[in-house]
């Protein structure tokens, strides 16, 4: 969505039940990845994201659809820019390819897009992958295209998208930390160039065409921060004529998305110096000069993105780390002071964690306090993967930090804040013995050995009870054993041993209704066991049911509590059960263990952390040999113990680095792995970079071996993770680095080649590599040949590199290059450059090394704006149900939903 808005003016916003009636949604359908055509206008409107959906380009290709975007080959002037190949079609698949009619299809605002990410490539829906559905006619030699392809939208597609929304002539969208923006008619004075018109992000107009261009009258810029965010736009200069209560040309500042958000400030007249802030993470800027003929000259501003502020609850609101769902900055301390109102206190959820991790979270952290400074009363500190526990102030305010240091990032955190009354202080509870605060409400609870009567309030004596264990050990029975135990009873046992004791439960016998199965819910009458810690917090150890008996549990401090349930239908003969008491030594330094101490029936025992093997002497804790870092161009691997079977409880890594420019392929040819449809219990994950933070590119266990992986970079992660249930053999792969992929630039040169044994050895026969090299936006990418020797042809028809860079509807060819002279140095006009290496099978030279770096755009005349929105007209209801098939992230239909036709 974020991808979208950066580069149209159509804003995504999180729904406001008051004000959204209609909204969509994501969810998993039978449909795989489907979306509705524009605005359904019934209320809650699905987009699908199935399995292998999950994808960037196959996500912004449904979200195309849901704007009102049809198939690129649906148009009905496709058959002057493709041909069908009917015969090559898979049976029953050929409706895919039918054009539209005229009542279904707006006449197009743009040329036909054969790079759009709304067209199907060459071989969607065919019988073989070597037999093209789709063939493009009329193309200008040289011309490259895209079919099909899903990793960016396309410059017709934003193009057309800006149309259909009727966005404003000039303005953007920021999502940056800090920036500038200066109106289309600003003069510069001094040194600087007059006229450079930098409001819309592109590479500027002269003031003259902007003075004499209506269209630049009416501007809208839009800057979005993330949740917890605020926005500070520091005015620089404003000069436009000046009208009573700014009616005539004005700048309109609000604080939010949208037209309606709360009015900031409207300026006119000349103003400088202004500072204003939002409230929220969004700023809307709009710019109306009608006058700019007479004189006046709009303005200057920039503007940053502040973290933290006080925030005064009135609703639930939330708050993210900065830039989040991506990555979080380094070096950043964020601080918010949040405040209730009286006799209320402030809860905090988290929904989503992810922070570097350390024992002592001394890197990168968030801090909670009760209370609204930094001295206030510590409630936690916390970083890893680990979802924080939900925490709740005693009084109405909250301190929250949040820091990072200037080595890893991690995609951070999001988390709700809601208000809580504490019911059992400020109201009549009622409650006869202890009232229990929850969130938004409260319940009562009774002592030990009473339980709580129909009325939710007052106690009564029943089973159950103290039991104090400091002198012998003993037995508990449920109530009335050995006959059957009575309908509708509650009774609570604690079990209390002395300090740095523990007790162990041991059952004799074990008959309740229901059964303990597992996906099977304890539901009617069951027993449940926690620990009890010294902060009366309760940690469950399980819940039990049936008639088999329960194993050995144990408590982790020294209490033990045992809840017995019974409804008002079938009765059984109830427990029996044996408490003994045990001194626990992980009490106590840890019981000396590195890790992890556990404490057992008159000993204990320790463990590691994922990652770590325990010592010899059982104590300590060393890295695991299950971590292998790859950096070979071939090779096999297989899991450990293979062809055996795995071990239990085991986490192995491979890293695999090759060299800039290439990328790693992994093809199983043996694989078997504890089955689960969800793979929770053991599994194989591959992520595309160099951890486990990177994307996924697919989580396997099973029998039956996974697709060929390949990366997108020179980096893969895969992990084995394995749990003390079944074992299998697990698998045997092998891997190859090839060339192609993407290539991010940077203000530092660097260097890629054109294969991995650059120098060494010439370069293979029958190669195609493609790489995608991507600059900042509002950047160029320009690349220099330091070595170039390719078989040389008159034509380059053999073997050859290509150059090109996306245009509007077709991609721009720089070049195809051959031979042994270097090519000259090329500059791209947008933020991306496209290469392509092929060779044949006859001659193999020395190949090429290449050099990349971000640089200024070059200069230009002109430049596309790309922003702004209004709401999408929404009478088209027509579903697009799609499936990713293979790697190459192409399409397929998969049912009818009616009334409406599915493609």
């Amino acid at each position: 969505m974020r991808y979208w808005e950066n580069f149209t003016c159509i804003k995504f916003v999180e729904r406001d039940a008051k004000l959204h009636s209609n909204y969509i949604y994501f969810t998993v359908k039978s449909c795989g990845c489907c979306s509705f055509l524009g605005k359904n206008g019934n209320g809650r409107q699905p987009i699908s994201i199935g399995r292998n959906c999950e994808k960037f380009g196959i996500i912004i290709h449904e979200l195309g659809h849901t704007i009102g975007f049809h198939h690129e080959h649906a148009r009905g002037d496709r058959d002057k820019h493709i041909i069908i190949n009917k015969a090559n079609i898979m049976r029953g698949q050929a409706y895919n390819f039918d054009v539209l009619s005229p009542d279904e299809f707006d006449e197009p605002l743009q040329p036909y897009d054969y790079n759009s990410i709304m067209h199907y490539a060459k071989n969607s829906f065919s019988k073989s992958s070597y037999l093209d559905t789709i063939t493009p006619i009329g193309l200008p030699p040289g011309t490259h295209i895209e079919l099909g392809q899903r990793r960016r939208l396309s410059r017709g597609d934003i193009l057309q998208a800006n149309l259909l929304y009727k966005c404003a002539a000039c303005g953007r969208t920021f999502q940056q930390n800090a920036g500038q923006i200066v109106g289309p008619h600003y003069v510069y004075t001094g040194n600087d160039l007059h006229g450079e018109y930098e409001g819309s992000g592109d590479l500027g107009e002269q003031a003259a065409s902007a003075d004499a261009d209506a269209s630049l009258s009416n501007c809208e810029w839009r800057i979005t921060a993330t949740n917890g965010e605020r926005i500070i736009l520091y005015l620089q200069e404003l000069q436009l004529l000046s009208s009573e209560n700014c009616t005539e040309d004005y700048l309109e500042i609000r604080d939010g998305y949208w037209h309606r958000s709360p009015l900031v400030r409207r300026l006119c007249g000349n103003s400088s110096g202004e500072v204003i802030t939002t409230e929220t993470s969004r700023m809307l800027i709009n710019y109306v000069n009608r006058n700019a003929a007479l004189g006046y000259r709009g303005f200057k501003a920039r503007f940053e993105v502040v973290c933290g502020g006080d925030l005064h609850l009135n609703k639930d609101q939330s708050i993210d780390s900065p830039n989040y769902p991506l990555e979080y900055m380094p070096g950043k301390e964020c601080i918010w002071r949040i405040t209730a109102p009286p006799h209320h206190q402030v809860a905090l959820k988290f929904q989503s964690f992810e922070l570097e991790k350390h024992d002592s979270c001394i890197y990168d952290y968030i801090e909670i306090r009760d209370g609204s400074r930094s001295e206030s009363k510590l409630i936690g500190r916390f970083c890893g993967d680990k979802l924080p526990p939900s925490i709740k102030t005693h009084s109405n305010q909250m301190y929250i930090r949040f820091v990072s240091d200037g080595s890893v990032q991690k995609l951070g955190f999001s988390a709700a804040l809601m208000l809580d009354v504490d019911e059992c202080k400020f109201m009549q509870h009622g409650c006869q013995h202890v009232c229990i605060n929850t969130l938004g409400s409260y319940q009562c609870g009774c002592h030990a050995g009473y339980e709580l009567q129909a009325n939710g309030k007052t106690c009564e004596n029943a089973c159950g009870g103290i039991v104090n264990a400091t002198m012998s050990n003993g037995t508990l029975y449920s109530p009335s054993y050995p006959d059957l135990y009575p309908n509708a009873k509650e009774c609570v046992w604690e079990v209390v041993a002395p300090v740095h004791h523990a007790v162990f439960l041991n059952f004799t016998h074990f008959d309740l209704e229901g059964t303990n199965l597992q996906y099977t819910k304890c539901s009617y009458d069951y027993l449940i066991i926690y620990s009890k810690m010294r902060d009366n917090r309760l940690k469950k150890i399980g819940i039990y049911c049936g008639n088999e008996l329960p194993p050995i549990v144990n408590s982790e401090q020294n209490i033990l509590r045992i809840e017995f349930h019974s409804d008002r239908t079938v009765q059984r003969s109830g427990f029996s059960a044996l408490f003994t008491l045990d001194e626990d030594e992980c009490a106590v330094n840890n019981g000396g263990c590195q890790h992890r101490c556990r404490n057992t029936y008159g000993a204990y025992q320790c463990s590691c952390r994922n990652g770590y093997d325990l010592h010899k002497n059982g104590h300590n804790c060393t890295e695991t040999k299950c971590k292998f870092e790859i950096t070979s161009s071939y090779g096999v691997l297989h899991s450990p113990n293979y062809p055996n079977d795995y071990a239990r409880n085991i986490y192995c890594y491979w890293h695999f680095q090759t060299v800039l420019g290439h990328r790693i392929q992994l093809t199983f040819h043996d694989f078997e792995v504890e089955s689960h449809q969800e793979c929770i219990y053991d599994y194989v994950a591959i992520y595309d970079g160099r951890s486990e933070n990177s994307s996924t590119l697919g989580i396997y266990c099973g029998g039956r071996e996974p697709y060929a992986v390949i990366a997108s970079s020179n980096e893969m992660f895969m992990v084995l993770k394995t749990d003390a249930g079944l074992q299998r053999k697990g698998f045997k792969a092998s891997f190859v680095s090839e060339c192609g992929g993407y290539l991010r630039a940077t203000n530092h040169s660097q260097i890629f080649y054109s294969h991995p044994r650059y120098g060494s050895r010439p370069y293979k026969r029958n190669m195609y590599c493609d790489w995608r090299i991507e600059a900042d936006p509002d950047s160029s990418v320009k690349i220099k040949f330091l070595h170039f020797e390719i078989e040389f042809s008159e034509r380059c028809d053999y073997d050859f590199l290509e150059v090109t860079e996306e245009g509007n509807a077709m991609n721009i060819i720089h070049g195809r290059f051959c031979g042994k002279r270097k090519p000259p140095i090329i500059v791209s006009n947008s933020d991306t450059l496209l290469l392509k290496f092929q060779t044949d099978e006859s001659n193999s030279l020395r190949g090429f090394a290449i050099s990349f770096v971000v640089v200024e755009p070059p200069d230009d005349d002109g430049g596309e704006e790309f922003d702004a929105v209004t709401p999408f007209p929404g009478y088209l209801k027509n579903m697009y149900a799609e499936t990713a098939v293979g790697e190459d992230q192409t399409v397929q239909r998969t049912q009818f939903l009616p009334p409406s036709r599915l493609i």
